[in-house]
């Protein structure tokens, strides 16, 4: 979900050729939720759900994935997908209680399909015990099958994604939920999509959209506050952490950070007008120590791109679940050679001579 900042921060437009040579950290789950809910539709334009392959499940996301990183190499960028870990020892109990299930819901699966009955895989293959889990597993085996990077992160992956522009590793974040500015990330880019449109949610439309990025440094200055009171506003509004306070949209959260200064202030002066029972001291210093003290990945050690493994792409995507291996394999060639093109620009860029792997040691340290 993300905080409802889209009203006050400033977004400038930007053309995909300024982003040539540039490595962009990718809120991985964000993206694949995106790819994973496009839908098809009847002959009669009717909805007609998720796109499944003939073992019952979703596939849109393989194939999303498979371009999208395709439409990266194009642009001649290097992408960094970053994956959720876990936030607190709460969340550690209900994580491992979801892995327990999605094991043996897997377990289940295959079962059903080796005894024939689909509708009953089906059912399992949809199931919310086993649908995201395994849509997050798959993600990762594709992306290490096409030699793109990705990490799992010890907390969120949109602070991991910050932390890595904030080290420079990569130049942009790329992410629609706008969290990434309160774990403090310099420069986020949005709408990143080679068709330039995207699904109106809950109908079968689209609406044309342009790639902007949001500099956060600019935004504080324009709304003449600091990070901790941006968190503060975050709090007001209602973020993923705690779900806000009723009646105070981001609007009046601005109005009521930038007069009183803290939300300690705020609840003190207008607590005659809100309810603000839930929003505890321990509660505020918790949410405060999320986006301002993140659990991130510090070093990088193995982080490289690498040449796309046909044998491992077509038993994932062929083998395992029966996608048009043409069409796989057409898609499968464009990437390597956007791959190599890509690859060759970064080597010369950084004056070492073309290889077949580039690494974050020799894009920032020669």
């Amino acid at each position: 979900m993300g905080v409802k900042l889209q009203d006050l921060v400033i977004r400038n437009a930007i053309e995909f050729s300024t982003l040539t040579g540039k490595i962009i950290a990718v809120d991985a789950p964000n993206v694949i939720m995106s790819l994973f809910n496009f839908t098809r539709k009847n002959p009669d334009g009717s909805h007609a759900g998720l796109i499944l392959d003939r073992t019952q499940r979703p596939i849109s996301h393989l194939y999303g994935l498979l371009y999208r990183a395709n439409f990266f190499y194009s642009k001649k960028i290097f992408p960094i997908f970053c994956f959720d870990g876990l936030d607190s020892d709460l969340k550690k109990l209900k994580t491992k209680d979801r892995l327990n299930d999605f094991l043996f819901t897997e377990k289940l699966y295959r079962l059903l399909l080796q005894t024939g009955k689909k509708e009953n895989a089906k059912q399992i293959a949809l199931s919310r015990e086993y649908m995201w889990p395994n849509i997050v597993k798959e993600s990762k085996q594709l992306l290490g099958a096409l030699g793109v990077p990705y990490m799992n992160a010890p907390a969120s992956a949109e602070s991991q994604c910050a932390q890595l522009v904030k080290n420079k590793v990569a130049h942009y974040s790329n992410s629609q939920d706008f969290d990434s500015l309160l774990f403090g990330c310099p420069r986020v880019i949005q709408n990143f999509s080679k068709s330039l449109r995207r699904k109106v949610q809950g109908r079968w439309s689209y609406q044309k959209i342009t790639p902007v990025t949001i500099d956060l440094k600019e935004n504080l200055k324009s709304l003449e506050i600091n990070q901790f009171q941006l968190v503060d506003m975050a709090l007001l509004i209602g973020t993923d952490y705690f779900p806000g306070i009723k009646n105070i949209g981001p609007k009046h959260a601005y109005k009521f950070v930038k007069k009183h200064r803290s939300i300690e202030n705020v609840i003190k002066e207008e607590k005659g007008n809100y309810d603000f029972s839930a929003l505890s001291s321990e509660v505020i210093a918790n949410v405060r120590k999320i986006f301002l003290l993140p659990e991130v990945l510090m070093e990088y050690p193995n982080l490289s791109w690498n040449y796309p493994s046909e044998h491992q792409t077509l038993n994932l995507l062929c083998e395992n679940h029966h996608l048009n291996r043409e069409r796989v394999e057409t898609n499968l060639k464009k990437l390597a050679t956007n791959y190599e093109k890509c690859q060759t620009f970064f080597s010369n860029k950084t004056r070492n001579p073309p290889k077949k792997q580039e690494t974050f040691d020799s894009i920032f340290y020669t």
